[in-house]
């Protein structure tokens, strides 16, 4: 594993010395992910941390994902004669430094005016890939061009077909490797941002959209929802259609997948969108195993909701996961401080995984199974 506080060397290679000072000065200013999550809240307006960190309805859904993660008990073996355990692994073609990937959150210039420009050079700096959303505050072209991070464009199956498959092919000409789709039938209600009268509309770039650009709906009309919505055979057909393998995401249970890999799913993604679309579902990590069984051993399965340490991720990848995708996080360390931010909780969590890797009595990631669990729940 290589982190800042081990080899600093790691990071100077090929950077520049602005970004080394501002990394080192992240590094001593933050220790903890949860330093990062309280200096994030104080540099965020009211309104804007609410968008960050709300819920749907009662919000309980939200709270259930990491709820589910804080039930699991560790079973820690004496004498495992582990020494310095591995957190890379090979997800979708891809070697990761540990199992993650960011996960395609937009409206991020509400939390830094660098947005996904700095997300992703954070996150080739620390050695994962980036899922870049639709709905980002720069478009898909800036994004690539940013970093090599940029690897999975994420869109919504809405409204017409080909102007959605002209979105993958502009994906494609990009440098995408992968688009991730998704579905959303209608508006969430969010009642912090309801009482705020906030709307993520004014924080989004018209970049991916609007006049010259191809698109399934212009962003008003998108964020509205006043645009057709798809049904399972449509999906097939465009998945069909698309340049790049397609990732299904929003995936939430054994019927889910076993539709999604009829459809011509090359991957599945695990998610309630962190409780942010309706509330009362379960927590995906309660899911996953159910997932994993239908899926079989070959097929990538990412998760996200509910990771906020290395040992959710360890826990992720145990019940079935390859890889987790990382969003509220990482938006906290944009929120605190930039680009450096989102390094620094790069760092802390590929550190905490690669602790409790050690703790667990395992080498490496490929190891990690529910035998590590005192009971699975």
């Amino acid at each position: 594993m290589s982190s800042l506080l081990e080899d600093p060397s790691s990071f100077r290679e090929g950077q520049a010395g602005s970004a080394i000072d501002d990394r080192f000065a992240s590094a001593e200013r933050f220790t903890t992910l949860r330093g990062i999550r309280n200096a994030a809240k104080k540099q965020l307006s009211p309104s804007a941390w609410n968008y960050l960190w709300t819920g749907t309805g009662d919000e309980r859904t939200a709270d259930e994902n990491t709820a589910a993660f804080d039930r699991r008990r560790y079973n820690t073996p004496l004498f495992a004669g582990i020494g310095n355990p591995e957190t890379g692994t090979s997800v979708l073609g891809y070697d990761l430094s540990f199992p993650a990937f960011i996960a395609p959150f937009g409206g991020e210039a509400t939390f830094h005016p660098d947005g996904h420009l700095a997300v992703g050079r954070a996150a080739e700096a620390a050695g994962i890939k980036q899922m870049v959303p639709v709905a980002a505050s720069y478009s898909l072209e800036d994004v690539a061009a940013a970093s090599k991070a940029a690897a999975v464009f994420q869109l919504t199956f809405v409204g017409d077909e080909d102007h959605v498959v002209d979105m993958m092919h502009r994906a494609a000409a990009a440098g995408y490797e992968y688009i991730c789709v998704t579905y959303s039938p209608i508006r969430q209600w969010r009642e912090r941002l309801m009482e705020d009268r906030f709307s993520p509309r004014t924080s989004l770039s018209e970049s991916n959209f609007g006049p010259g650009r191809s698109d399934p709906a212009p962003l008003h009309e998108l964020l509205e929802f006043t645009q057709p919505r798809w049904n399972w055979k449509q999906a097939q057909h465009a998945i069909a259609r698309s340049p790049l393998p397609c990732i299904i995401k929003g995936v939430q249970s054994a019927e889910d997948a076993r539709a999604s890999l009829d459809a011509g799913a090359a991957g599945l993604y695990v998610s309630n969108y962190g409780g942010r679309t309706i509330d009362r579902t379960a927590a995906t990590i309660d899911i996953l195993p159910e997932i994993r069984a239908v899926a079989g051993r070959e097929v990538p399965i990412i998760l996200d909701s509910g990771i906020r340490r290395g040992s959710d991720i360890a826990t992720a990848v145990a019940l079935g996961a390859n890889a987790v995708a990382l969003g509220r996080i990482v938006a906290l360390g944009l929120a605190a401080d930039g680009e450096a931010g989102v390094r620094r909780t790069l760092d802390l969590l590929q550190q905490e995984l690669w602790t409790t890797l050690g703790h667990l009595g395992v080498s490496s990631i490929e190891e990690l199974s529910p035998a590590i669990f005192r009971n699975v729940l």
